[in-house]
């Protein structure tokens, strides 16, 4: 079977009422040589027969009978894949006009490119409208960088050859969150990584990740990734991802008004790293202007 250039992969659950957005801002890319893979994950919402009714041969749907996670569905999606690129879009993000064309020709440039590569964003808080631009940048090396947490918003600009997946593994379904952390921490290991200066999606941000769900995966990812990090950027590098670890459960606890618990978390965090947690602090203190 003849090898396209981009497999982008939508991963949907009881998401109808913002599905047509995420493939319509696919349809309006000016790259034409792609498919478009929506993984339904159990929807009972109508979310299942929205991809058909486009009538568009380069769309086409699976559908898991039980809802298995948003891994699973990106699991699923990759492995259906027959591009030489997978582009990950959230179901109720979209993206900006021109966003394949510039990642495209940064991954096609030569030996030098980047393997996995997002790009900036536009960041839009749904209970207050607010939106802002994100445009991440690396602080020391991307893998030292990513210790400070998933900023690079994966699940709707990352674009990454599909040939690592078979060095990296797949997504893990057993975290219920963080499993873009996850596997782009594994990935880094292995290969380039960039972040292209333009923006190429809009988040948008609606309710956040309930702190029971977020406990496990922190947990999980402490375990599974201190010999990496460890490896890869040394002691301190490991204190300030178990500090980072500790700020995910805090800013949890603060969704769910658990003000104590989160106090405690950014203080087992400022004693691991207090660089690292300065400048949680320093970013918490900008918004609130």
């Amino acid at each position: 079977m003849e090898e396209l250039l981009v497999s982008v992969v939508i991963p949907v659950f009881n998401r109808a009422h913002t599905l047509h957005r995420a493939i319509d801002s696919v349809r309006m890319q000016d790259v034409t040589d792609w498919e478009l893979i929506v993984v339904d994950d159990g929807s009972t919402d109508g979310s299942a027969d929205i991809p058909a009714s486009y009538g568009d041969a380069r769309i086409r749907s699976i559908r898991h009978d039980t809802n298995r996670g948003a891994a699973a569905a990106r699991n699923t999606g990759v492995q259906a894949a027959r591009g030489r690129y997978v582009a990950f879009l959230d179901s109720d993000d979209e993206w900006l006009s021109g966003k394949l064309r510039a990642q495209l020709d940064a991954m096609e440039r030569g030996a030098d490119a980047p393997q996995a590569l997002c790009t900036g964003f536009l960041l839009h808080r749904e209970k207050t409208g607010h939106r802002s631009r994100r445009h991440p940048q690396a602080d020391g090396t991307w893998f030292e960088t990513m210790l400070d947490g998933c900023y690079v918003s994966p699940g709707s600009t990352l674009m990454v050859r599909r040939d690592c997946f078979a060095a990296v593994g797949p997504l893990d379904e057993t975290l219920p969150r963080l499993e873009d952390w996850d596997w782009l921490l594994r990935c880094m290991e292995r290969f380039s990584f960039d972040c292209l200066p333009v923006l190429g999606a809009v988040v948008h941000v609606g309710r956040p990740a309930r702190s029971a769900a977020v406990a496990i995966a922190i947990d999980r990812l402490g375990r599974q990734h201190t010999d990496r990090v460890l490896r890869v950027a040394g002691p301190e590098g490991l204190r300030r991802f178990r500090a980072s670890l500790a700020i995910e459960e805090a800013v949890a606890a603060v969704h769910e008004d658990a003000h104590l618990k989160a106090l405690s978390r950014v203080g087992r965090a400022f004693a691991l790293s207090p660089m690292r947690t300065m400048r949680f602090l320093a970013r918490c203190t900008v918004r609130a202007l």
